[in-house]
């Protein structure tokens, strides 16, 4: 069953203020965390990603993270920022809109989804397409989306700028993932200030 939280910090298992502390590069986080993004070739250097090669490339991926995590744990699906999941009525997102009705939630709805592995494999599509196809219009982005696995403090972060990153607070828990899911697909760069060596 898929659940709808207004208020979902209790359910992280990493304190969220310190993380968004972190991405803010404000470093005042008593927690290290440790960031990897997986790239496709070109696309930090601006080249034009179009939707079908994204899905190709990180759908079969994003999954296998997924599974690779997977203890029965439920995920926990939110925005970086509070903001609306639906900032518009665009015909997209199929699936994701359709279970924002059929559970009667509004559009302008802020907070989070609570999936078990299961559900988000189901949702993985409109997930990790999510902040390049709200609006339905090329180079328009919304914000990105971070599925949170509901006991590890292990984040994936899903990017409007067609790239997917893997965050942690254990540096080994995190190598082990990427070293896992390497593939010739992809550019993976550490964040800056950042080695896992």
């Amino acid at each position: 069953m898929i659940e709808f939280r207004k208020s979902f910090k209790k359910a992280l298992p990493y304190d969220r203020e310190e993380y968004i502390d972190f991405l803010g590069n404000h470093f005042y986080s008593y927690t290290e965390w440790y960031g990897v993004s997986f790239q496709l070739p070109g696309g930090y250097e601006g080249r034009d990603i179009s939707l079908t090669e994204y899905l190709e490339a990180y759908e079969e991926w994003f999954k296998n993270t997924i599974l690779q995590l997977d203890n029965a744990s439920s995920w926990i699906v939110n925005h970086d920022r509070d903001s609306k999941w639906f900032p518009n009525d665009e015909d997209n997102l199929t699936s994701l809109r359709t279970l924002f009705k059929q559970n009667d939630i509004p559009n302008k709805f802020k907070g989070a989804l609570i999936f078990t592995t299961e559900d988000l494999l189901k949702f993985s599509r409109d997930l990790i397409t999510y902040p390049i196809a709200v609006f339905d219009k090329h180079g328009l982005l919304y914000h990105d989306l971070d599925i949170s696995h509901g006991e590890l403090p292990f984040i994936i972060k899903i990017s409007g700028h067609s790239n997917i990153d893997l965050l942690c607070t254990d540096k080994e828990l995190l190598k082990k993932v990427v070293c896992e899911n390497r593939s010739s697909l992809f550019v993976v760069r550490e964040y800056r200030g950042i080695s896992l060596e």
